[in-house]
């Protein structure tokens, strides 16, 4: 097993070896989740692997019933949405525009944050929506929550690979962004003793889950639906309901694929809605 390398404002420190901060705030990501195993975008449900019932609606091949498919029955498309046309500087006094310019507004790693800082947003925005968990028939609570933050948090990382050092570094910087997130969520949730260790049990999760869903999606329908029904649903109740989830995220990965690079790094996407 690769190594996992924590770094905070004042140390670094790697996983296994003499622990010298108690609870990390910046952790770098492992390589094998930023560079997932070869992706390939043809090779997923795109408009090709999806037919059209005789009530017009798409669902994806290999699903066990025709019933489970009606809440992700859309076509994949790009899921870019329009710039809002805001920009700080055209909107401020030219001394201002001045200072934020010098201050570094328009960096690269400050376009870089913004991104990643956008993207995050919509993926809690995904995650932590209500009618979102009833179409994946998910009770809404800390553990499903942090089970769909990282289902997108694994999408988008998927879809960066294609966008070279540009995309590792937002890579990273989106799941640091996430962590901060899960270290809030974690607290808000009554957690008072034993965080580092509750947080260490989690970051496990994540990344085992991440290979997992990299694994499967490799290996086909069957074994990704098992990936999804041990990480997600708990390995409990209806396998049916990884098939929905299943459906979701292959139409969700074909859609990142058709969507353009800079959309991404800006993070104009919105997510599927058709739930």
């Amino acid at each position: 097993m690769l190594s996992r390398i924590f770094c905070s404002t004042r140390c670094l420190r790697q996983f296994g070896m003499k622990q010298v901060a108690e609870t990390p705030l910046c952790r770098k990501v492992r390589p094998e989740i930023v560079s997932f195993k070869k992706f390939d975008s043809n090779s997923l449900h795109t408009t090709s692997s999806f037919r059209r019932d005789d009530d017009g609606d798409f669902s994806g091949r290999n699903m066990s019933t025709s019933t489970i498919i009606k809440p992700f029955a859309s076509k994949p498309q790009s899921l870019e949405i329009p710039d809002n046309g805001f920009d700080l500087l055209t909107e401020l006094p030219p001394y201002l525009r001045l200072a934020f310019r010098m201050a570094g507004y328009y960096t690269k790693d400050s376009r870089r944050m913004r991104g990643a800082q956008t993207l995050y947003r919509e993926i809690a925005a995904q995650a932590t929506n209500e009618t979102f968990f009833k179409a994946l028939k998910l009770e809404n609570d800390f553990r499903p929550q942090f089970a769909l933050l990282t289902l997108h948090v694994w999408l988008v990382l998927a879809r960066l690979r294609k966008e070279g050092d540009d995309g590792r570094l937002l890579g990273q910087a989106l799941y640091d962004i996430f962590w901060v997130d899960i270290e809030q969520r974690v607290h808000d949730a009554g957690v008072k003793v034993r965080v580092s260790k509750w947080l260490k049990e989690l970051e496990e999760h994540f990344y085992g889950s991440c290979v997992a869903y990299d694994k499967g999606l490799e290996e086909g329908d069957e074994a990704f639906q098992e990936s999804l029904h041990r990480n997600v649903y708990g390995d409990e109740g209806d396998r049916k309901r990884a098939a929905i989830c299943a459906l979701y995220m292959r139409r969700e990965l074909a859609s990142l694929a058709m969507t353009d690079g800079d959309a991404i790094q800006r993070g104009n996407i919105r997510f599927s809605r058709d739930y």
